[in-house]
């Protein structure tokens, strides 16, 4: 077994980037399992196989990195994987949850907002929008124009929602919005 303890927690971006590959490679040549320890969700995702989430000593959700992600099994790991916070909203008694990334601005969507804030991090924007069932943040080209004060439409497609129970914080069977 190889255990790798936050093996790229001082390194500065680019040389984090490349010891990543490196170990990247190492974990397909090991014949046995490796175990790496992060807090960085984009090395957890992009080293593991697996991936397990603990929060406060808790095992959160356990899987393929790519189903923790799109499906987490709770409200905690919806709120600690993501450059962004899963966006959460009241809607018919459930909490639910979807991807920054996965709301699109739409001239026949379904919930309407006004644009609060504008965000750049260089190759993505994202953008705040206030709605009656709270702020909705989007990810958008950076090319996209749209200013704060704006009004926008959003859409939420239902195969990337997620529900969630608010007092457990657990998902909920059949989990997508209908």
């Amino acid at each position: 077994m190889l255990l790798l303890d936050e093996p790229l927690a001082h390194l500065d971006p680019s040389l984090r980037r490349s010891v990543r590959d490196e170990i990247i490679g190492v974990r397909q040549r090991f014949a046995g399992p490796v175990l790496y320890v992060t807090h960085d969700h984009v090395d957890a995702m992009s080293v593991g196989d697996r991936l397990a989430v603990l929060i406060d000593g808790r095992l959160e959700d356990v899987g393929e990195p790519q189903r923790v992600y799109d499906a987490p099994r709770t409200i905690a790991v919806a709120r600690f994987l993501g450059e962004r916070p899963m966006n959460l909203f009241t809607d018919e008694g459930a909490l639910v949850g979807i991807r920054s990334e996965r709301v699109r601005l739409s001239a026949d969507g379904a919930l309407p907002g006004r644009v609060t804030r504008r965000e750049t991090t260089g190759a993505d924007l994202y953008l705040e929008v206030q709605t009656d069932r709270g702020t909705i943040v989007a990810r958008v080209p950076a090319t996209d124009q749209t200013q704060p004060g704006e009004p926008v439409t959003l859409d939420l497609p239902a195969q990337w929602c997620r529900r969630f129970d608010p007092a457990t914080g657990e998902a909920l069977a059949g989990a997508a919005l209908t």
